[in-house]
């Protein structure tokens, strides 16, 4: 797993909440239900420290809406509809206002991925990402593959999978090919490129990618990892976080007092996440 956990931005949040109930004093029961939407991106590590937080505390349950979109996740907190929403980006002072606060969780790499069947190929240049998606180039075998179409799949403009891919490599006003098929949600991505033939997209790093028919490929001969996520020889990445009230419930603050915690970050890292210490 190749992500980098940012610790820190809570402090604040925390001081003003000092006579809070720690996760290890919950010996009651609470009966409350934290609900969480949003990004669906941010699921995965979500997912991990809500289990690792229930078996620990009583009377807390955990709700997860269906993984939408960073607005999602920002509309959810505001109208009250969840408490924890997902952002799959950093959010400006304009969209948190007086009402949310964002806090950084995650850095993970944005990965050109192609199906198993796609034989030959392990490294792409930035100038061949760019002929794929405007359609210059269409068959694998001009890039020393197999003779065979090449299927792209691509995310709506709107998402920011594919903003991060046209700042790196695309460009703001590069034609997408008509023959691209498009998703608007990375899970129907995902889902549909792992059993399609000779498939190519741009895909956030998730831990199912190690299980599913892909190879990650090198672009311009670097790979994507944390040495080169951090020196910005790789530059795909998504900042996962979440969104919050400014004035969260107790069980949500606590929660977020032990997701950001050291016994936190330890559970995440037992999982091949790598984490760090926020400057």
């Amino acid at each position: 797993m190749i992500r980098n956990i940012v610790a820190g931005s809570l402090v604040l949040l925390l001081s003003s909440c000092s006579s809070i109930q720690k996760p290890s004093e919950s010996t009651e029961a609470i009966n409350s239900t934290i609900k969480i939407g949003g990004s669906s991106e941010t699921y995965e590590v979500l997912e991990l420290l809500t289990e690792a937080y229930q078996a620990k505390t009583t009377g807390i349950e955990f709700e997860f809406f269906p993984p939408s979109q960073t607005s999602g996740g920002i509309q959810g907190v505001k109208s009250e509809a969840i408490d924890i929403g997902g952002v799959s980006r950093t959010l400006s002072s304009q969209e948190t206002g007086d009402q949310i606060t964002y806090l950084p969780l995650v850095e993970t790499p944005l990965v050109i991925a192609v199906h198993d069947s796609v034989t030959g190929i392990s490294n792409i240049t930035g100038d061949q990402i760019q002929a794929i998606y405007s359609g210059q180039i269409t068959n694998w075998k001009t890039l020393g593959g197999p003779d065979a179409a090449i299927v792209l799949f691509d995310f709506t403009e709107d998402e920011n999978e594919k903003q991060v891919l046209r700042q790196a490599y695309l460009g703001d006003d590069l034609a997408i090919s008509k023959t691209a098929i498009v998703f608007a949600e990375d899970d129907e991505l995902v889902e549909t490129a792992a059993i399609t033939e000779f498939s190519i997209a741009a895909i956030p790093y998730e831990d199912e990618l190690d299980e599913l028919p892909f190879k990650v490929l090198n672009i311009d001969g670097i790979a994507p990892s944390v040495k080169t996520l951090q020196s910005g020889d790789y530059p795909m990445a998504l900042d996962l976080g979440i969104v919050l009230d400014k004035l969260p419930s107790v069980e949500t603050q606590s929660f977020l007092e032990f997701a950001t915690s050291l016994e936190g970050r330890q559970i995440l890292a037992d999982h091949a996440y790598i984490t760090i210490e926020a400057n």
